[in-house]
């Protein structure tokens, strides 16, 4: 594989999406961030989606389509709401609600500190905010510039948190 991507709350689909980011209609929305993935990751990459990607079975089919060798969900809360899992689990190569991977804790809300145990934690859920403790990693699309962001941006970002 060539490189790690993350990405969380893609809002595919989600009518009111607009109230709470720059974008004229739920399309627009959708297009930018579809773009903004493709400009990025490869069909050698893995993506880790950290939840809420889409809110209809038509936006849930066409990031399935996305490119990458391997798409790894971490389901968030709104995941469900619209469609099924059984639908969902079509369109990644595999599922969870929590995982590790390398240095980190993937989950789609912030973890508990104390279930930290020495790993960082990369989440979405919160969208703009962000907890400001260095073991903590906001993948939400709005601290991202509504792109996926790679593992080795996150680390360097998580260096300069910690020099701060």
């Amino acid at each position: 594989m060539a490189n790690v991507w993350f990405i969380s709350d893609i809002h595919g689909g989600h009518n009111n999406i607009c109230k709470y980011r720059p974008f004229e209609s739920e399309e627009e929305h959708f297009n930018a961030i579809k773009e903004n993935y493709h400009k990025v990751v490869t069909k050698r990459d893995k993506v880790f989606f950290l939840g809420d990607i889409a809110f209809t079975q038509e936006r849930l089919e066409d990031i399935g389509s996305w490119v990458g060798e391997q798409k790894v969900l971490v389901l968030g809360n709104h995941c469900t709401e619209h469609v099924h899992i059984s639908e969902i689990v079509k369109h990644f190569d595999s599922v969870h609600s929590l995982i590790k991977y390398k240095e980190f804790w993937l989950s789609h809300a912030p973890l508990h500190t104390q279930e930290l145990r020495g790993k960082i934690n990369l989440h979405g859920h919160v969208h703009g905010s962000t907890i400001p403790d260095s073991n903590y990693f906001n993948c939400c699309l709005e601290n991202t510039n509504y792109s996926p962001i790679s593992i080795q941006q996150i680390r360097d970002k998580i260096k300069e948190k910690q020099i701060e």
